[in-house]
């Protein structure tokens, strides 16, 4: 009788679908930093063919960007996080020149300052992008390698791979 109750019907597709939309971490910070060199983009571009865009608007783009990275700097400078803290110094140095640069841009809105925004946004998520795409097409390749070589601790410090997470 369940299986005729549209509240049970409507829970397990909800169910369903809340258990294929999981993104793991890397990705979703991938893709909130696209969207936001996505929206810098666009308010570069405006500004570049002269138009006079509206204070309000150079602001939702600005603020945006810098709330994502006032989180990325704030997780990265826990004591608990997993980064290492060479890589945990490198996003706090990014974040001060992120912010710095959007107090600039506020202050006399031009492409050319917004556009180093873009290239550390976009260069960052296509890191995170394709290191989680690149580790998932390398799994086949390096579970068949573990079956057919074990690895000993030896041999791993004399293949000159490492192991950096970012």
């Amino acid at each position: 009788m369940s299986h005729n109750n549209p509240y049970t019907h409507a829970t397990n597709i909800y169910g369903n679908n809340a258990k294929t939309a999981v993104v793991d971490q890397r990705t979703l910070e991938g893709q909130l930093l696209m969207k936001a060199a996505q929206k810098l983009d666009s308010l570069s571009k405006r500004l570049a063919t002269g138009e006079v865009v509206p204070q309000m608007e150079v602001e939702e783009a600005l603020s945006y960007n810098r709330k994502l990275w006032t989180v990325f700097s704030s997780e990265a400078g826990e004591d608990a996080h997993a980064l290492p803290q060479e890589i945990k110094n490198n996003i706090a140095t990014l974040a001060v020149f992120v912010f710095k640069r959007t107090i600039a841009v506020l202050a006399n809105p031009q492409p050319e300052k917004i556009a180093a925004l873009i290239e550390i946004n976009r260069n960052i998520a296509s890191g995170l992008l394709k290191n989680k795409d690149q580790k998932a097409a390398d799994a086949p390749a390096e579970d068949a390698e573990k079956k057919a070589v074990p690895k000993t601790p030896e041999s791993k410090e004399n293949s000159g791979t490492t192991d950096v997470q970012t």
